[in-house]
């Protein structure tokens, strides 16, 4: 019904029912293929068209809570709810304007036979810089329906830590610990290859830091831990020695520094943000700088 009033042609959704409640599936494990099993409830994992039809499925539960009247506002822009696929945050100036946002999402969700997933839903608090503003330091749960939700001092949202105090060392931490996990197993893996090879393996699985240009509250000593596991990782995985100069092993391996692709990362973060049409990128960025 709901490709029916964007005006989608009835034969394309005649097409795309039929399609999607004569969905057969097999299991292979080896050259072993089970027996065929149907399924008609949901749509393919990482097929093209999901992504559009969920969008499309959740569309007037976002616009539901987006349209609420109850947000914070950044700047020029109210913000009250960023979705990315199913991974959804709620974000209020208070406690009961986020009950208020989850009583909606509730209402909207069993509308179109939707559950929030309670074990994975969690809140947080940020406390005002300015203590003479804080009101109170402890509230009462909130609740999605009959469920209650418990209060964390930080969660992962999209690979990215967010910590109660608004601070980046807990989201650094993390990419620590998994540059030495990705430089160990290539260390075990790739030790006999050529320094091209290698050279290459490093680029691609060891410098991919993500979100590293949104990095911008953090202690000195954090950063500097950061720097010193690149500089380890690249002796590691190379075969240099704990001595040797450390400048002179990027230039033979022509790797950039540790300091060059923070600039280089928030620079092209910048350029992106000036490229896009959508400014709401654009005005949150310059609000974390």
């Amino acid at each position: 019904m709901m490709l029916l009033d964007d005006n989608v042609d009835p034969q394309i959704v005649r097409v795309l029912a039929f399609w999607y409640c004569s969905q057969e599936c097999f299991v292979r494990w080896k050259n072993c293929l089970s027996t065929g099993f149907y399924m008609s409830n949901g749509t393919r994992q990482g097929g093209v068209l999901s992504p559009y039809f969920f969008s499309r499925y959740i569309r007037d539960l976002i616009a539901a809570v987006a349209n609420s009247g109850v947000g914070c506002k950044v700047i020029d822009h109210f913000i009250n709810v960023l979705a990315y696929a199913d991974d959804i945050v709620l974000i209020a100036p208070s406690w009961r304007g986020l009950q208020q946002l989850l009583n909606v999402l509730h209402a909207e969700a069993t509308a179109i036979n939707m559950e929030c997933n309670i074990k994975k839903t969690v809140a947080v608090v940020f406390m005002p810089k300015n203590r003479g503003r804080v009101i109170a330091t402890e509230f009462p749960l909130l609740k999605v329906g009959d469920s209650y939700i418990n209060y964390v001092s930080r969660f992962k949202y999209l690979g990215h830590i967010v910590s109660c105090d608004m601070t980046d060392d807990d989201d650094i931490e993390r990419e620590i610990k998994n540059m030495f996990i990705r430089t160990n197993m290539l260390a075990r893996k790739f030790k006999k290859c050529s320094v091209a090879v290698k050279t290459n393996l490093f680029k691609t699985f060891c410098l991919c830091f993500c979100d590293i240009a949104l990095l911008k509250t953090f202690k000195v000593g954090t950063m500097n831990k950061f720097r010193s596991c690149y500089n380890k990782c690249v002796k590691l995985f190379f075969g240099y020695q704990r001595l040797d100069s450390v400048t002179a092993m990027l230039f033979e391996l022509a790797l950039p520094t540790f300091d060059t692709i923070l600039i280089n990362c928030k620079q092209r973060y910048i350029n992106c943000c000036n490229s896009v049409k959508n400014s709401l990128v654009a005005c949150v960025y310059a609000c974390m700088c």
